[in-house]
Order: structure tokens, then C-alpha cells, then sequence
């Protein structure tokens, strides 16, 4: 496997500028890298001038539901095709056909730059509601003609879900699949209404200002950390998702995202160049 591309996310623990993450991607090997929409504040002309430079291509975006409509031309103009929302909430059947209402109506607008809207999973999804997943309620909402979808294998794996057998109920629908080593189960998360604004978890500041995470955040935190495990070490058949995916769909986009460090000193940079590594060999 060779033409993978990696979530920009990956590196937000480097305190380093956008274009010097887009380098050390370029150094990692990385085929492209998936932005997020705080990438789009490098000015486009930049931006394809460094894309240039370092032999990286943007095929995907990370962009928040409210803000996609206005980053539409600049990820035109590098050439992205699909302009996914990472995460919204909604917690049953008829919430997520609104999402999908949204989703189809920023996909008829899409269309005019060759972009179709997507959407990216955590576990969330698979909090079944009136016996199917609110997932599966989202992606038969949305207009195939304009909108397509991106499986994060590793959450759709800790949701206790196999990643093939969704992939295969779906298919012709899921034009990305996000590479995120996953070592456990946990179960869905219950999700948040889209209506209801209560932040999940309310953080104190102490004498300094610095957050005080609640215990049950602690939690969740050490939950999730425990997931993290090197590629190839966990749960999720990588041969089989590849197989599956690719013979649903053409050009199937392959994003490697890596939320935290399993070593330790913990090094983001030396996670993500073994990911690839061990992509290139077994893949």
C-alpha cells in the first residue's frame, strides 16, 4: 500500500506552523494529508506552492458543519473531493436525518467544485436508535449523488462494531476510510441531542487558570488512551477493511490518524512513521 494519506490532527500535540507539519508529513512519506479548517488560514496561492514543494496532495478536509460552505473554493483550488464534517451531535433516528438534510443541502452547493460532503464516525454512531445505527439512519438519508462518507475503522471498532460488515451494508457509499489503530471495545457512547447545548463536561480553572479536568473526563481519557496500541497490534483486520472497501469503491482515500502517543517518552512523529512503515509492508 502506497498512497496513503494522514490526518493533519495527528500532529496537533507539534507546536510547530501548519506549513512545517505539511513538511514533516512530506518527510514521513505521506502520500497527502487531510486538513482541517484552520489550515485554510495559509493563503491558497501559499499553500499550493508548499502542497507543490513537498509532493503532497489534499484529496480530503476535516471541516466543522457551520464552516464548510465558505471553505468550499479554497479546498477546490487544491483539488480536494470530499469535505468532511468530523463530528456533530445527534441521538436518534429523526436528528439524524436533519444532519442529513444539512449534509445533502451543503452537497447540492459542493457540487459545483467537484466536492462531494462527508461525514466521519466515533463511536457515537452506532448507539443504535429504532434497530439500526443512527449511522445507518444518516448515510440512507443522504442524497448518494452528492454526498459520500468517510469509516473511522478504530472507533467503528471500539463501538463493538466490525468494520467489514459495515462497510458491506454500505456499499458505494464509503469513499474514505480513516486508518486509526484501535486495541479494544468500549461500546457506543451515548450520543448528545443536536438541540440540547449542555457541554458534555464542565471544566473548572484553577489558581493559574489552567483547566481542571473533571473525574469523569479523566475517565473517558484513560479509556480511549488504552485504545491506542501501534498499527497493526490491534483489533481491527486491515487486509479485510482494504478488500472491502476498495471493492465497493473507486479510489478509495486512506487517512492514517494517530490521537495520541503509545510510547513512551511519548513521540507523535515516531507513532505515525511506524503507521506508515508498517502500512507500506503489509498492505
Amino acid at each position: 500500500m502506497e498512497n496513503i494519506n494522514v490526518q493533519v490532527y495527528s500532529l496537533v500535540s507539534e507546536p510547530i506552523s501548519p506549513i512545517e507539519k505539511l513538511k514533516t508529513i512530506a518527510k514521513l512519506g505521506f502520500a497527502g494529508a487531510e486538513f482541517t479548517a484552520d489550515f485554510t488560514e495559509v493563503p491558497v496561492e501559499e499553500m499550493k506552492k508548499v502542497l507543490a514543494e513537498n509532493n503532497l496532495k489534499v484529496d480530503s478536509a476535516h471541516v466543522g458543519l457551520d464552516q464548510i460552505e465558505g471553505v468550499l473554493p479554497y479546498f477546490a483550488e487544491l483539488g480536494a473531493k470530499l469535505v468532511i464534517c468530523p463530528m456533530t451531535n445527534f441521538c436518534n433516528k429523526a436528528e439524524a436525518e436533519e444532519v442529513a438534510a444539512e449534509l445533502n443541502r451543503l452537497g447540492n452547493i459542493a457540487k459545483q467544485y467537484g466536492i462531494k460532503i462527508g461525514y466521519h464516525n466515533h463511536t457515537d454512531e452506532f448507539y443504535v436508535d429504532e434497530g439500526k445505527y443512527l449511522y445507518d439512519w444518516l448515510i440512507d438519508a443522504c442524497d448518494p449523488e452528492v454526498t459520500a462518507f468517510q469509516l473511522d475503522c478504530g472507533w467503528c471498532s471500539a463501538a463493538g462494531v466490525n468494520p467489514v460488515d459495515f462497510i458491506n451494508s454500505h456499499a458505494g457509499r464509503i469513499a474514505s476510510i480513516h486508518i486509526k489503530e484501535n486495541g479494544g471495545v468500549i461500546g457506543a457512547n451515548k450520543p448528545q441531542s443536536r438541540h440540547d447545548n449542555t457541554p458534555r463536561f464542565k471544566f473548572e480553572k484553577d489558581a493559574d487558570g489552567k483547566p481542571i479536568f473533571p473525574p469523569e473526563f479523566l475517565k473517558m481519557k484513560e479509556e480511549h488512551d488504552k485504545l491506542n496500541v501501534p498499527q497493526g497490534q490491534g483489533i481491527v483486520d486491515w487486509k479485510a477493511v482494504k478488500a472491502a472497501a476498495d471493492a465497493q469503491c473507486d479510489n478509495v482515500i486512506y487517512v492514517v490518524e494517530r490521537e495520541a502517543s503509545y510510547n513512551d517518552p511519548q513521540d507523535r512523529v515516531a507513532c505515525l512513521a511506524e503507521d506508515i512503515a508498517w502500512l507500506k509492508a503489509n498492505l
